[in-house]
């Protein structure tokens, strides 16, 4: 089983991943972003180069690929997509990262998270509330253009958990 959190930064999708993890007894691929690019040092915000996002387009395909299934990340195929199709001006490095989530991206869960409460400020994620928006709006316009079906959760960290396993042990059945 191979489950994705999506949603803008800063929704609780970590916090989510970590907490049905655990529940479920899942593999966590973990954002690598905070735990990888930002150590290193590199610009993620609304000015990332493209080396950048190719280097994180690479390592999330990588970790998808190699880590034991069953698994939920806080990140996806799709989250570079987005946030590149923002940033990066390269039109061919656009459709390089497009076809690399289409031929990819097959996820048995996705969970949406919208935007219900401020984000916490913490000085790696960009706190403009624009781009917090626009990221959330094309996030819902990127599952619509792949076609992919996913599920709105909503509420506390608990409220979110069960909602999320309901629906897995529904089959996906909304």
């Amino acid at each position: 089983m191979r489950i994705v959190i999506a949603g803008s930064h800063g929704t609780g999708k970590t916090t989510l991943a970590k907490a049905l993890a655990e529940r479920l007894n899942l593999n966590y691929i973990p954002d690598i972003v905070r735990e990888e690019a930002a150590p290193k040092g590199f610009t993620i915000n609304e000015n990332t180069p493209m080396e950048v996002q190719m280097w994180l387009v690479s390592r999330q395909w990588e970790l998808e690929k190699t880590t034991p299934e069953s698994w939920i990340a806080d990140k996806s195929l799709f989250d570079y997509f987005i946030y590149g199709g923002l940033v990066l001006e390269d039109k061919n490095v656009k459709e390089v990262i497009k076809d690399i989530v289409r031929r990819n991206a097959k996820y048995d869960f996705v969970f949406y998270l919208p935007i219900e409460f401020p984000m916490e400020r913490d000085g790696l994620r960009s706190p403009d509330s624009k781009f917090h928006e626009k990221i959330d709006r094309r996030f819902k316009e990127c599952l619509a253009e792949f076609g992919v079906k996913y599920t709105v959760l909503s509420g506390s960290v608990e409220e979110r958990v069960n909602q999320a396993v309901n629906c897995i042990k529904k089959g996906g059945e909304d």
